[in-house]
């Protein structure tokens, strides 16, 4: 199989889920902090800004993974 053709399929997460995910992490959600729709994230001394415009929206994989690696869990 060429690295062309290996495509890696992501299953779509939805925000409430996401930061479910992340309270598990041991990150700490303020809803307070955010504007318009968004919460602040923090793990420590790494912070991060996560969309939640909706239950069920799904967040982009891209959006996922800066999240996770903004927060140092990549």
């Amino acid at each position: 199989m060429t690295a062309s053709t290996f495509q890696l399929t992501i299953n779509p997460v939805t925000s409430a889920e996401f930061l479910r995910w992340l309270k598990q992490q041991g990150c700490v959600i303020d809803p307070t902090r955010g504007k318009g729709g968004h919460v602040l994230v923090t793990r420590g001394d790494r912070r991060s800004i996560v969309p939640t415009h909706g239950s069920s929206k799904e967040l982009g994989s891209g959006l996922v993974n800066r999240i996770k690696r903004d927060l140092g869990l990549r």
